[in-house]
């Protein structure tokens, strides 16, 4: 199969890493989700690298979202605002996983590699590659926070990072061994949207999050 159609853990790398770069040093002129998508657009191909970097980058707002809803001093209208702008960043974040799986699910089929008898995988590669960015995030401001704090604190603090990186390189591992599976055969995609139901904010309606 292309390496264009699964994803390259390299290339994953890279992406995590290059949008986590990409908003800080644009952090002063992100002032919603608007403006991030529109100054850190991502690659228009391949696919897998198009969703990829969109779930990177949903991730990394949602992250400093919650770091206003936890600032010291933060008033209600501010915490309400927060909360709704992190319901409506969660809802683009599965959005985006089922529609990286789909992309996934369908190039397998295409390329005849989606054994039909193949075992089943009990977590999708979609919501490894999210598990992936968050931990990316976690990595990246617990490194700031081991140059940043007291002397006496940075050994337990580079203890937290030495942590966070094994984790990285063992879901890294699965991924990798995801992918040389489903490409083998061994194991088939299936796609499980993740269930969702949302109120409407503009009517207050329950509504099924299909799209």
């Amino acid at each position: 199969m292309s390496i264009d159609l699964l994803p390259d853990p390299d290339r994953l790398r890279a992406i995590i890493t290059d949008v986590i770069d990409a908003w800080h040093a644009h952090e002063a002129d992100l002032a919603d989700w608007e403006a991030a998508e529109r100054l850190l657009a991502g690659p228009e191909d391949p696919e897998w690298e198009r969703l990829a970097w969109r779930l990177q980058l949903i991730n990394t707002f949602q992250w400093h979202e919650e770091d206003r809803s936890r600032a010291h001093g933060a008033g209600d209208a501010v915490l309400a605002a927060v909360k709704r702008s992190i319901d409506a960043s969660n809802r683009r974040r599965v959005q985006t996983i089922d529609a990286l799986d789909v992309h996934l699910v369908h190039a397998a089929t295409e390329a005849g590699v989606n054994a039909p008898g193949g075992v089943l995988h009990s977590e999708t590669p979609g919501s490894i590659i999210d598990r992936l960015g968050v931990l990316g995030l976690k990595r990246y401001h617990v490194a700031e926070a081991v140059a940043a704090c007291d002397p006496a604190d940075r050994p337990a603090m580079q203890a937290r990072l030495d942590t966070l990186e094994e984790q990285v390189s063992d879901l890294m591992d699965c991924l990798e061994r995801l992918l040389a599976d489903i490409l083998a055969g061994r194991v088939r995609l299936k796609l499980y949207r993740q269930v969702k139901v949302y109120r409407d904010p503009a009517t207050g309606r329950l509504r099924a999050d299909v799209s």
